[in-house]
């Protein structure tokens, strides 16, 4: 999507020239006998006439409470936007042509996946605007999509596409209900409420604290973005934002924290080649001075950490201790690591595993082996191979396993025979595995030397019952582990596509 930046001159001037407004006359400056001053839609009209960004008409009236059309709309915002409204690609609406008034307007909003049509084709130029096109069109035109919180409105449902256009506007004071508990989503909006939306954007975009970065700047012709740890632990809250367009980045304070984001550099040709320039990280601190949100976005070379999540619902112990080593056996400083519990802040309570959990955080690159221990004596090793990709660090891991054990219960039936069926594609010739069976269930244990292969076993019982157990053996910095799954035989029948 095309992001374009509000500006306050911008505004005036594209407002000064809609078309919605009459010439400016006398009436304007001596107040207009139709608008209630002591209402909030007056103040805001009386400020923006006092400005010429507004007006009435010649019989001394401002008619605030008449519908504003769709076309009108559009104009205002093309106009405050800075759209180049000459040069367009036509938006193809059924009831639109080049010689429309509002067509350089609708189709530069359209270009800019700013507005859309009707479910007929149309766009409806001469229809009155309702409440949730506007929100619509607001939301998308001043980048305003992080809304995470509870409307207090009955006709809107949460998750639905009003409630992810209206809540920003609601969040940010530009918009407000019909009543308390109703926005009015399908009822038309009036020249007062326009004048309202107007004021509020302008005092928005007064406090708005945005950094941009263009390609020219890396050398490029277009850009990609990442953010990486711009959430507020335990919210749905960003306390930053990150939005690009082909040749653009541009990033937006909302709260206080501090995080970074990635930039991916390009040349695209004519014939749409790429070729790759580079990446740039920044740190970004937001922060509350005088009541006011500052935000400093600098370059830095610093690598974003890997973490691995240790729950004893898993692992069966509760891993108070860590023993962190090279894969060579040497010991690890407490400055490449930190060990800690793990909070589960933001987890919905029905989604927290039972049992101790802590969280190991990795600094640096390479390979280990984490030995975690009880207070009882029970240990469980894992391998870890944590890789730098970009600005960041990804990790691998495998819980030493040489064996599994799959309970009869789990299986359905007792097994009274096995078969291995596969290793590896059948390019392994010598054996892998050593699978025994009893009442109890079935123990396929690692036998071979191979680090990494896959196998399947068929499992068989007195009626003619079949079970297959398909697995992997998998090694992370010479720790070596097993894994399975079942399937039944209707699932190995079933096609592939």
């Amino acid at each position: 999507m095309k992001n374009q930046k509000l500006f306050q001159g911008a505004l005036i001037t594209a407002l000064m020239t809609s078309v919605i407004v009459a010439a400016p006359t006398a009436h304007a400056a001596k107040g207009f006998t139709d608008v209630d001053y002591t209402k909030e839609y007056g103040a805001a009209v009386q400020s923006l006439v006092e400005r010429d960004i507004i007006s009435g008409y010649a019989d001394g009236t401002f008619k605030p409470f008449a519908d504003v059309t769709r076309g009108q709309a559009a104009k205002i915002l093309a106009g405050i936007l800075k759209l180049d409204t000459e040069k367009v690609d036509d938006p193809k609406f059924s009831d639109l042509s080049p010689n429309d008034e509002y067509y350089g307007a609708i189709a530069a909003l359209q270009n800019a996946n700013i507005v859309s049509g009707l479910a007929d084709g149309s766009f409806g130029a001469n229809r009155a605007i309702t409440r949730e096109q506007l929100a619509s069109m607001l939301t998308s035109a001043f980048n305003l999509y992080e809304y995470g919180g509870t409307l207090p409105f009955k006709d809107i449902v949460k998750n639905s596409n009003a409630y992810y256009t209206v809540g920003p506007l609601y969040e940010n004071n530009i918009t407000k209900g019909v009543t308390a508990d109703t926005f009015g989503l399908k009822e038309t909006v009036k020249r007062s409420q326009l004048a309202l939306f107007i004021q509020r954007i302008e005092n928005l975009e007064k406090d708005r604290v945005v950094q941009s970065f263009k390609a020219n700047d890396f050398g490029a012709n277009a850009l990609e973005v990442i953010a990486a740890s711009n959430w507020i632990a335990g919210t749905a809250d960003e306390f930053f934002s990150v939005r690009s367009q082909s040749d653009k980045v541009e990033v937006e304070a909302l709260r206080e924290g501090t995080g970074s984001f990635v930039v991916a550099s390009y040349k695209i040709d004519g014939d749409g080649n790429y070729e790759y320039i580079g990446l740039n990280k920044y740190q970004v601190t937001v922060t509350k001075v005088d009541g006011k949100l500052q935000m400093v976005c600098q370059e830095t070379e610093e690598l974003t950490p890997g973490t691995v999540l240790f729950f004893e619902q898993d692992h069966g112990i509760n891993a108070k201790n860590l023993k962190l080593e090279t894969k060579d056996g040497h010991t690890v400083s407490p400055k490449v690591y930190s060990y800690k519990p793990y909070r589960f802040e933001g987890w919905e309570e029905d989604n927290i595993p039972n049992g101790a959990a802590y969280e190991l955080t990795l600094l640096q690159a390479g390979e280990y082996v984490a030995t975690f221990s009880d207070d009882k004596g029970k240990s469980v090793r894992v391998g870890i191979h944590a890789a730098v990709d970009g600005y960041d660090i990804y990790l691998a891991e495998a819980m030493e396993k040489i064996e599994l054990f799959i309970p009869t219960k789990e299986i359905g039936f007792e097994v009274q025979s096995v078969k291995v069926e596969q290793y590896t594609g059948a390019l392994i010739d010598e054996e892998l595995l050593d699978v025994k069976f009893s009442k109890d269930g079935v123990k396929v244990k690692r036998v071979g030397a191979g680090n990494n292969a896959i196998f399947s076993v068929r499992l068989m019982g007195e009626n003619g019952q079949k079970l297959y157990v398909h697995g992997s053996i998998y090694s992370v910095s010479g720790v070596t582990s097993m894994y399975y799954e079942l399937s039944t035989q209707e699932e190995m029948e079933e096609p592939l596509y």
